[in-house]
């Protein structure tokens, strides 16, 4: 083994990831910029004093950047970045005015959490379907019928409908075709199976499922403070602690160097 060789490229991917990090951090805060100046484009002149003056757009760039190690930071999609800030900013404003509704902060972050669990988990499920040939509905079940429509059609799988299907192999409950073909999936990439059966990840996303923020009360056209600050914990917990829902899915899809 060349151990100088390695050392040497050792050295050179270390000065890579530092110009990478800068370059993210560079551009979360300039998306930061883009975002703040739309959100207040339409408040009145105060409240742009305020805004601008407790620098809460230095302030999110921090924490949402601090909340990432470096190599998850520079392998998160830039979407999500974008809508974790806009989320951010949508509950700096609530935390100011408790009355107003958390949908927008709801909305961003679960554009955030529809993305990852289409790019990270269902677009390699629906390719193995296929390769599986598991594309052909021969149960009449509601999650049946889901499955199907987002291996066939390219449905998005809803929250709860992920909640539902892991529940049923957590629990080893009675399934049927797609489902077991969601079994084998995971068999085949331990890594998914073990952040989205795990304790910590499944019991999250059912105390999310609850809180009924992503369908019902979003349709109904009210989400109060509270719901809204609950969700926030269950999603990335303050952006201060690692057992949160988008930093574990996050860190599972993480490129190893």
């Amino acid at each position: 083994m060349d151990y100088k060789k390695i050392e040497k490229e050792n050295i050179l991917l270390k000065k890579k990831l530092e110009v990478a990090k800068l370059w993210m951090e560079k551009e979360v805060k300039n998306q930061i910029k883009i975002i703040s100046k739309n959100k207040i484009s339409n408040s009145v002149w105060e409240e742009k004093n305020t805004f601008f003056s407790e620098n809460i757009d230095e302030i999110v760039k921090g924490s949402v950047a601090s909340f990432f190690w470096e190599l998850i930071l520079l392998n998160t999609p830039d979407f999500v970045v974008e809508n974790m800030v806009s989320a951010e900013l949508q509950f700096y404003h609530l935390r100011q005015n408790k009355s107003l509704d958390g949908l927008w902060v709801i909305t961003s972050y679960q554009k955030s959490l529809d993305y990852i669990i289409e790019n990270y988990i269902t677009k390699w499920f629906r390719k193995f379907a296929n390769k599986s040939w598991q594309n052909y509905l021969r149960k009449n079940d509601p999650l049946e019928k889901t499955l199907n429509m987002v291996v066939n059609k390219g449905y998005i799988l809803w929250v709860s409908r992920l909640y539902h299907l892991l529940s049923l192999l957590k629990f080893d409950k009675e399934y049927y075709d797609y489902v077991s073909c969601f079994r084998y999936y995971l068999d085949k990439n331990t890594y998914i199976k073990e952040v989205l059966l795990s304790d910590d990840f499944f019991y999250l996303l059912w105390d999310l499922v609850k809180l009924e923020v992503f369908w019902r009360k979003r349709h109904i056209g009210k989400i109060s403070y509270d719901e809204t600050k609950k969700s926030r914990e269950i999603l990335v917990w303050w952006l201060k602690n690692h057992k949160s829902i988008i930093f574990m899915l996050i860190e599972m899809n993480q490129v190893d160097i």
